[in-house]
């Protein structure tokens, strides 16, 4: 397919919400070099700053998430879902878009109504075994619904699995090459080869659980029995006097080097995170967040966990058994290469090019 296309994405909030779209955008470009693509999010998140720089049009929506009776901004979303609807159908007339992609987070509602309004083909991409609110609401207009999980069905209406497609949740190109050997990893960012290592990481945000944990595991810890890298997210001050084995990063855009140099990883459990460390074959230590939207991330870990790919641990129960557990796991080689295994055995790393054609089936 050579000929222009032009097209509409919306989804952000967070990374997870935003780089499975980012993906399955990449491997349309990819077969579509003329592509043109259109893309709408919250002016004040992560994407108003990373899509600009991949190079595509961004256009701020005013659309929010619900905060709760006692926020002012809930009683005012109504009608930032109209302005936000509204102006998504202007850029959809306005440039003749052909289809729209949505991530599933409440910035792809008015995306979404507005394609079924105009009678575009519209496709969502469901990265949690339960779907959010926003899908559950799309689902029955759009013409596709890409699943992260083969779990995801039975949350959806028999009258919808026709036109859903597990194909697993869409990684950029970058988490699905080989990654680079374990020693060459940990030279590139000046740890010991030697040492176990383990990346903890909460995401863009940071994750307070985790990092609290690891204040505690600073304290308790020798730098000849471990070394870790921290990503700690832009919302958490470190202290000024950091241990040697104690790496920080504010945040990370080099995920495969720090995923290789690990031995094991502790994280949240959101879809994208979780989606990454099958395609990377890493054993890791997940602590779901208790409050995600239907306690999603709990049962992203669930799955991970009934297969052998990973531990979840309640995040009241973190910072308390946090050391014990690292290196529980990191003295059980036999463990950690089993488990291992079957991250990797799960893994679907063609997800990103199976959405993109089917994504292209519709719109042509």
């Amino acid at each position: 397919m050579s000929h222009s296309l032009t097209i509409l994405a919306a989804a952000g909030g967070t990374g997870g919400d935003l780089f499975p779209a980012v993906a399955v955008i990449e491997e349309l470009q990819a077969l579509v070099p003329s592509l043109h693509v259109l893309w709408v999010g919250n002016p004040h998140r992560i994407e108003a700053k990373i899509i600009p720089q991949l190079g595509y049009d961004f256009y701020p929506i005013s659309v929010t998430g619900y905060k709760g009776l006692r926020s002012l901004d809930s009683y005012m979303l109504p009608f930032r879902i109209v302005g936000s609807l509204l102006e998504c159908r202007r850029l959809m007339r306005e440039h003749n878009v052909a289809g729209v992609l949505c991530g599933g987070t409440y910035i792809s509602y008015p995306a979404g109504m507005a394609a079924h309004q105009l009678k575009i083909p519209m496709m969502l991409l469901e990265p949690n075994v339960v779907p959010g609110k926003t899908n559950r609401l799309l689902a029955q207009k759009a013409d596709a619904i890409i699943l992260a999980f083969e779990e995801t069905r039975r949350h959806f209406s028999e009258d919808y699995h026709k036109r859903m497609y597990p194909f697993g949740n869409p990684v950029r190109h970058t988490m699905n090459i080989s990654l680079p050997q374990q020693s060459a990893a940990r030279r590139a960012l000046g740890l010991d080869e030697s040492i176990p290592t383990v990346f903890v990481f909460g995401g863009s945000l940071g994750a307070r659980s985790l990092n609290q944990a690891m204040l505690r595991f600073m304290d308790e810890t020798l730098p000849s029995r471990v070394q870790v890298i921290w990503q700690t997210g832009r919302n958490f001050t470190p202290p000024s006097i950091v241990p040697p084995h104690i790496h920080i990063y504010e945040f990370i855009e080099d995920m495969a080097t720090m995923y290789a140099a690990a031995d094991l990883v502790v994280s949240r459990a959101g879809g994208g995170t979780v989606s990454e460390l099958m395609n990377v074959g890493k054993p890791s230590v997940l602590v779901p967040l208790p409050t995600a939207a239907n306690n999603e991330q709990w049962h992203n870990a669930r799955v991970l966990e009934e297969h052998g790919a990973a531990l979840m641990v309640e995040d009241s129960y973190i910072r308390e058994k946090f050391t014990e557990i690292l290196f529980s796991l990191l003295h059980d080689t036999e463990r950690l290469g089993a488990m291992s295994r079957a991250a990797h055995a799960m893994a679907k790393p063609d997800a990103s090019q199976k959405a993109a054609q089917q994504f292209l089936s519709l719109v042509q």
